[in-house]
């Protein structure tokens, strides 16, 4: 639990910028538990893909496919069910609310990538693809994944990629482009339509933070990371105080009305943490916060918020739009 937090934060603390989505291929895969896409066509293989650390080489369509880093999320779309993919410490029962009706995950594999990743459970599975687009310790166990199978990862750094192109990367890597790109554009209109139905949000500014122990707030002061990225989409920019009054991503208590902004999201690593915020008067005296311009949101949620993906969002735009109809309807 206390690893899995530290990924969330430095996940959280990564000042990242967003990078144009590229690729292309077309084809089919099977998650070993899962279906085999229609559309597969086994004249897309091999797939070269190069990253950060090497070059993947899939000679034809994978069937056992792991995903250590959301992957499920793109591969959900195209009707495959990964073997295994990373388990995720705050939703213990593994049922992800944004796959529901997608893939059932109940008989694939949870991993526990939040501390040591165990390689002889992962060699075990007879994976024939490995997806670490945005596995933020994949510089440490790329060489030895490589030798298990074709591993494809980020071309940057963890965290960099936007959700169109680690998407596009997956497609890719799965001979599925052209599927992907359609489910892409899918999700680019469910944003385009909450934009659409919320006008008033147009300019407003927005605060994001993760309160994760007792005085250690981390705060994204950087408009173009990827966490946030969603906000701008909307229409919305960050707020100016944020970047003036936070210091390599941390906001001492002191100075923690300078999370005021049009739309407040915080979120928490614990319920008694929660509880101690609202407990705080310097927070609760933020207008925003007074006028019920905030979203409080468990870990789990903030985890969802740091990594967006192709499923996720319309999940996290139903979370968000009861307070963003608030913001949008203010003067």
């Amino acid at each position: 639990m206390r690893n899995r937090l530290k990924l969330l934060i430095a996940a959280l603390m990564a000042v990242t910028a967003l990078v144009v989505a590229a690729g292309c291929g077309s084809s089919g895969g099977d998650g070993g538990g899962g279906t085999t896409a229609a559309s597969s066509s086994s004249a897309a293989f091999p797939v070269t893909l190069k990253n950060k650390f090497g070059t993947a080489v899939v000679p034809a369509q994978p069937k056992r496919i792991i995903a250590l880093s959301y992957e499920e999320d793109t591969l959900a779309t195209l009707g495959i069910t990964p073997i295994a993919y990373a388990k995720n410490e705050y939703k213990a029962d593994g049922v992800f609310p944004w796959l529901q009706g997608k893939i059932d995950l109940s008989k694939s594999t949870a991993l526990d990538t939040s501390g040591d990743l165990n390689l002889e459970q992962v060699a075990a599975l007879r994976p024939d693809l490995i997806l670490a687009t945005n596995f933020y310790s994949l510089a440490d166990y790329y060489d030895r994944l490589s030798k298990i199978a074709p591993t494809v990862g980020y071309t940057d750094d963890a965290g960099i990629a936007t959700w169109q192109e680690n998407s596009t990367i997956i497609g890719k890597a799965v001979g599925r482009d052209a599927d992907v790109q359609k489910a892409v554009a899918a999700t680019r209109k469910i944003i385009q339509d909450a934009k659409g139905g919320l006008p008033g949000l147009a300019g407003r500014t927005f605060s994001y933070s993760f309160y994760y122990e007792p005085g250690g707030l981390a705060v994204i002061d950087d408009p173009k990371t990827v966490s946030v990225q969603l906000y701008s989409e909307l229409g919305m920019k960050l707020s100016p105080a944020v970047p003036a009054n936070v210091v390599d991503r941390s906001l001492s208590m002191e100075k923690i009305d300078a999370l005021d902004a049009d739309f407040v999201l915080i979120g928490f690593a614990t319920p008694a943490l929660k509880t101690e915020m609202n407990a705080n008067k310097l927070f609760t005296a933020i207008p925003a916060v007074k006028a019920g311009r905030v979203l409080q949101v468990d870990a789990f949620t903030a985890g969802a918020v740091n990594n967006p993906t192709i499923l996720n969002i319309p999940w996290q735009l139903d979370q968000l739009k009861p307070t963003l109809a608030k913001v949008a309807a203010s003067s």
